[in-house]
């Protein structure tokens, strides 16, 4: 019934024209009253009233058929549409059919909204790469793996730099110049590798005196010439304690020696356990840090100030040095006793203000601390238990170990020796036992020498060590024995 109105409003249509069937209609349902003239019909004795509600009806009348052509023309839209999805379905609605077709076009256009989304992504990522190649040109951004964490931090204090009369280096192109090499060059020097084909040390073991093996990493020429420029130019600037005598003008083991070269009742000898290992790359940054230095700066320094221990190991017919530590002090780098002076700066400072409360007197040379007593001996120890104790406290909270094994608490009955001096004769010597080691070489190398045998090398350099530190110590007491060696080796 609903298609037979919609067929005949369509003939009426036709027939009548659209405006006149819309009148007819909008009459039928009471929207146009009968006995108003129409807007075709022409108007007699109109009033006012009749002609605004005339005209009022004229434009909803008007409206109405503005809508009407609206949905007309939709009307022929969706007819359109429907006709071709029958045409596409065999003139049917298969609705599993449309589902999966629907199903289809959303997976098209996800598929299509990740493609574009992941070429946005790679482009953001190639630009991210690009610009970082550009700073990695331009500027060191990384030395390696666990050591590149201060590098974004470029802030300096030149008013600190200032104090101690430092050079100001605010990047890397200007520590490349402070140090006289070419940029590339500190890009090499300042990138840590585990694994290395080329090692910027020369590494060797020196016999200790007590047995075992001191291992020593001496730079080669170019890491070398760095370091010494640091030391030159920086570590030398920086004020340390009055204890230490250990690589300082005018102090060596004499002058520490000379510190208890008295009456001394008792002498504590003490050894920082793994002296050198103990104080790694951070501490050495920390140290660069407190002088006023960039963190940046401070991390290219520190690496250039510390190494590993590295094992030589045959790859593939080629040789490679794998790292066996992380980075540490290297024993055998011009920088690295300073470095251990500044960094012990607080450790001296504390134990001279103990050794004082307590009334002994306190030196350092490098890893070895001797405390002596003038006054007499407490007969229960108890102060010396007391002393020793806080000695231990002060040096584990800086950082360090003591190697008990080491440890030695020396009385006036025993032979009381710092660093191989011996304090407690009238004057100062070295043991008899050492003195009487060097006669007796002395004494088989003249006999080898009168029977024309050959000398060695070695023996040679050994009597003139040996000799040497005679002289340093007391050449005035040892004369004999210094002119006696000398006499012999001058031929030889």
């Amino acid at each position: 019934m609903l298609e037979n109105n919609r067929a005949n409003y369509r003939d009426m249509t036709k027939s009548m024209g659209k405006k006149e069937f819309t009148l007819l209609k909008m009459q039928e349902y009471g929207f146009w009253p009968k006995d108003l003239p129409t807007p075709f019909e022409k108007q007699e004795n109109e009033s006012k009233e009749d002609y605004k509600k005339r005209k009022a009806l004229l434009k909803e009348y008007e409206n109405i058929i503005s809508d009407m052509s609206t949905l007309y023309s939709q009307k022929s839209e969706i007819d359109c549409k429907l006709n071709e999805l029958k045409t596409q379905y065999n003139k049917t609605f298969d609705s599993e059919q449309i589902r999966r077709e629907i199903a289809r076009h959303i997976m098209e256009e996800s598929i299509e909204r990740r493609r574009i989304k992941k070429e946005e992504k790679e482009l953001e990522k190639k630009k991210v790469y690009e610009a970082y190649q550009k700073r990695k040109k331009e500027n060191i951004i990384f030395i390696g793996r666990n050591y590149s964490a201060s590098l974004k931090y470029k802030e300096y204090n030149e008013e600190r730099l200032n104090k101690f009369d430092l050079p100001v280096i605010k990047n890397d192109k200007d520590l490349a110049n402070f140090l006289d090499i070419e940029y590339k060059t500190l890009r090499f020097l300042t990138y840590h590798r585990d694994v290395l084909n080329i090692d910027n040390y020369n590494r060797y073991k020196i016999a200790k005196k007590k047995g075992g093996f001191r291992q020593i990493a001496a730079p080669k020429t170019k890491l070398k010439k760095a370091q010494r420029k640091i030391l030159d130019d920086i570590l030398v600037k920086i004020p340390v304690s009055k204890s230490a005598n250990g690589f300082l003008k005018n102090t060596s083991v004499l002058t520490g020696a000379n510190t208890h070269f008295t009456k001394t009742q008792l002498l504590i000898n003490m050894d920082i356990k793994d002296f050198f290992p103990t104080i790694n790359f951070k501490r050495v940054l920390g140290m660069f840090k407190s002088f006023g230095y960039s963190p940046y700066i401070s991390s290219l320094l520190a690496i250039l100030c510390t190494y590993c221990e590295r094992t030589e190991m045959k790859i593939k017919d080629e040789i490679k040095y794998i790292r066996t530590s992380n980075r540490i002090l290297p024993q055998g780098a011009p920088s690295s006793p300073m470095i251990t002076n500044i960094i012990c700066n607080n450790l001296d400072r504390r134990l001279e203000g103990l050794s004082k409360k307590y009334e002994f007197n306190y030196s350092r040379y490098a890893d070895d601390l001797s405390f002596s007593l003038n006054n007499k001996l407490d007969e229960n120890n108890s102060l010396i238990l007391e002393f020793y104790k806080y000695i231990n406290k002060v040096i584990n909270e800086e950082g360090f170990e003591v190697n008990v094994n080491k440890t030695r608490f020396l009385r006036q009955n025993n032979s009381q020796s710092i660093t191989g001096i011996i304090i407690n004769n009238e004057e100062l010597g070295v043991s008899k036992k050492w003195l009487k080691i060097l006669r007796a070489t002395i004494y088989n190398t003249k006999k080898s020498k009168n029977n024309n045998e050959k000398i060695s090398l070695d023996k040679i350099q050994e009597i003139k060590g040996k000799i040497a530190w005679l002289n340093m110590v007391n050449k005035d007491r040892y004369k004999t024995i210094i002119d006696d060696a000398k006499e012999l080796i001058k031929d030889l």
